[in-house]
């Protein structure tokens, strides 16, 4: 019998641009930073002044390296109904995306460069949470983040109270049960996560938009094979992957406390 198991979220709002870009551990990727272009005055029959592109870099290196490896002998397999290996298999690989999206979710809630509700008190909607995306929004457009690709992080108690405003304000009750998990409100798209970094007080809400950080994983692989020492079987998987924050500026968390 497996466990209940948390949605892998983080990965999947990132940039995927540069996977290709890295062919094994410890491989740097450089990425040319792109600075603003100066508008003059054009001097008629005059000379022309030309800016120098910024040849500085961003390096991003594949850092992370985790495995896991389990043995089943023959006698458990044989006497195991159903074939337990299976299940411990599936688990392992859980619990490896596990890691990585928890490895992610901290990377970008400690990068972001707007910190909402950082000191004092946190923020509290009470029953209703919408307010708290328009003013993430409202921070992200003064910024110039682009609205498309936007999306935000949110633990269960505000897919709580989503799905209760939303079926208060709906005249299709079915409509809104039906989508209250993932949603889209104030241009983000919603995603419920379990992964979110919080303290006592409160949890910290995600958000963003996705060429903001990007997520490689260059080695994600599950093989089986015998045990020469045994009998047994075993089995290994291996993920060598990391994040990296490109734009800061396009990153957000709000410190949120869970309504009494």
């Amino acid at each position: 019998m497996r466990g209940y198991e948390k949605t892998s979220v983080f990965a999947n709002v990132c940039s995927r641009d540069f996977a290709g870009e890295i062919k094994s551990a410890g491989d740097t990727v450089k990425i040319p930073r792109i600075g603003p272009v100066q508008i003059k005055d054009y001097p008629r029959n005059g000379p022309i002044s030309y800016d120098l592109v910024d040849g500085s870099t961003l390096d991003i290196t594949l850092d992370q390296e985790k495995y896991f490896a389990i043995r089943a002998d023959d006698v458990d397999v044989v006497q195991s109904r159903p074939a337990f290996l299976d299940g411990a298999t599936k688990n392992a690989a859980y619990a490896l995306r596990d890691t990585i999206d928890t490895y992610t979710a901290g990377i970008l809630t400690a990068g972001a460069a707007t910190k909402l509700f950082e000191s004092g008190s946190p923020y509290n909607g009470g029953g209703d949470m919408i307010d708290l995306f328009t003013e993430l929004a409202c921070v992200l457009d003064e910024l110039n983040v682009p609205r498309g690709d936007r999306w935000a992080a949110v633990p269960p108690f505000i897919v709580k109270a989503i799905t209760k405003t939303v079926i208060d304000d709906s005249t299709s009750n079915e409509t809104a049960l039906s989508e209250a998990f993932i949603t889209r409100i104030a241009g983000f798209n919603i995603y419920m996560s379990n992964n979110l970094i919080g303290d006592t007080d409160a949890t910290k809400v995600v958000a963003g938009v996705r060429p903001a950080a990007t997520h490689i994983v260059q080695i994600s692989k599950v093989e089986t094979l015998r045990d020469k020492d045994s009998f047994s079987d075993l089995v290994r998987g291996l993920a060598v992957f990391t994040t990296a924050l490109l734009l800061p500026e396009g990153l957000i968390t709000a410190r949120v406390r869970k309504p009494a």
